[in-house]
This record gives C-alpha cells, sequence and structure tokens, in this order.
C-alpha cells in the first residue's frame, strides 16, 4: 500500500458539497480513474461533473457512470449571494417579466427584508467546491482558465508545481487507476463494486493486462479492486479503511 501526503486533499473533499472532475487528455485509465472518484463522490450525495473535452467512444462502454462526463463547461457563470440567514428565506423562484429574468427571494413573515447591500453578485463562481485536474491542464485549450478559480488538487506523474493547485500528489510509477485504488480509501470514497469496476478496467488497459509497467503495488491494487468489485453475495465488504502503509512514494503538497 502506497503511503500518499493526503491529508490537505482529504479535508477538501471532507468539506465539498461538489465536485469537479478533469480530465485533460482522454485515455482508459484516466476517465476509469476519474468516474471512480465521480461515482464514489455521488453516493456521498455531493454533485459531481467529469469534463473531458474529448466524447468516450465504444472503448468506454464497459465503464460505470458514463452519465456523469460532459465535453462542456460554462466559463461564465452567475453567482448571487445574500448576506442574509439561510433558516430565514422561504422560498426561492424565477420568473419571465417581459423577457427579463427575475429572481425572486420570499422571505418568512416574521423575517426582516433583505437590503440591498446584503446582495453580492459574482460572475467569478467557482465551478465546484472542490476541483480535481488529472494531468496537464494546458491540453485544455482555451479551458485552461479554469483553474484560475476554485480549490484545485493537482494529480500528476510529473513533479511539476501549479500555483492554482491547493494541493498537489505526484506517482511518477503508476497509472492514474492506481493512484485512485490507494488514494480514495485515505479520502474517506468507498471502492465499491462500481468504483473498483472503473479502476480495474484502468489499471488493465495501462499495464496491458498487467504485463507492462507493473510494480508490487500495481497488482496489490488489482487484488484490491479485485475483490471489491465481486458481487455482494460473495459477502465482500467495500474498501473503506487503508492498511499500514510502509512503502512512501513521492508526492508533494502546496
Amino acid at each position: 500500500m502506497k503511503n500518499y501526503n493526503y491529508s490537505e486533499i482529504k479535508n477538501l473533499v471532507d468539506s465539498a458539497k461538489s465536485a469537479l472532475i478533469v480530465v485533460p487528455q482522454i485515455s482508459v485509465d484516466s476517465i476509469g480513474a476519474a468516474l471512480a472518484l465521480a461515482t464514489s463522490l455521488k453516493k456521498q450525495d455531493k454533485q459531481v461533473k467529469v469534463f473531458c473535452p474529448q466524447k468516450p467512444d465504444q472503448n468506454y462502454s464497459k465503464l460505470s457512470g458514463l452519465e456523469l462526463i460532459t465535453d462542456q463547461i460554462s466559463t461564465s457563470d452567475l453567482v448571487v449571494s445574500l448576506n442574509y440567514p439561510l433558516d430565514q428565506i422561504e422560498q426561492v423562484s424565477y420568473n419571465d417579466d417581459g423577457g427579463h429574468l427575475n429572481l425572486v427571494v420570499k422571505t418568512k413573515s416574521s423575517a426582516p427584508r433583505v437590503e440591498i447591500n446584503q446582495i453580492n453578485i459574482n460572475n467569478e463562481g467557482s465551478y465546484a467546491d472542490v476541483c480535481f485536474m488529472l494531468g496537464e491542464e494546458s491540453s485544455l485549450g482555451a479551458n485552461t482558465a479554469i483553474t484560475a478559480k476554485g480549490n484545485w488538487v493537482f494529480i500528476s506523474p510529473t513533479d511539476t508545481q501549479k500555483s492554482w493547485a491547493k494541493a498537489t500528489l505526484v506517482d511518477p510509477d503508476a497509472p492514474f487507476s492506481e493512484v485512485f485504488t490507494f488514494l480514495m480509501p485515505l479520502i474517506g470514497c468507498q471502492l465499491d463494486a462500481d468504483s473498483a469496476k472503473d479502476l480495474l478496467i484502468g489499471l488493465r488497459v495501462a499495464t496491458q493486462s498487467f504485463s507492462v509497467n507493473v510494480s508490487p503495488e500495481t497488482f496489490e491494487a488489482g487484488a484490491l479492486c479485485l475483490k471489491a468489485a465481486q458481487p455482494a453475495d460473495n459477502n465482500n465488504q467495500p474498501v473503506s479503511q487503508p492498511v499500514t502503509q510502509p512503502n512512501p512514494v513521492t508526492n508533494s503538497m502546496i
């Protein structure tokens, strides 16, 4: 088991209600890892999207969670925030006033009215509470600007520091699917049948069925995924707690 420095990543995930996972360069390995994390976070009732500029084809059809992938991302979201007690708001709605959008905030009958100085308008809102970047963002082209906002976690095989990243994890010796097999339980994300299947598919493709670019940890990751992917009637429980990790690998946090 690999010993990643994961504390800051876990803090970001624990406090998040929404997550964005970005895959700049499509591969079965990177998409499998992204979907494994996405499906696990979704089962924690977090809002999750996976952004990849390239659309998956039939080679990805066996992966779970494909409906979470989008090849479009908005760069002009408008966020209206009220500095007002949420428990004093009864309803939020909108209407069309001659082609003009009206947002209607109805407060409770006993609550004070919302004052102008309590309203904040921002068109630079974050895409999600926590955002993961799997590899170099330069492959995103014009969409590289998405790193300008948000709490980003940078996962990479190359020891490159990114000024926009709140946390960085580098493992030069492992595909993304192997990294996430060990990382997910550390940050409170279970390896269940869906996520383990996606990781196992990614591992098999990245290593050509465990014949190239493998290490003892690669086989350990495969065994963990194979066990977690077994049907529930085999009495296998999801992998949610890490075991002792004797072999640290190179990684950095910023």
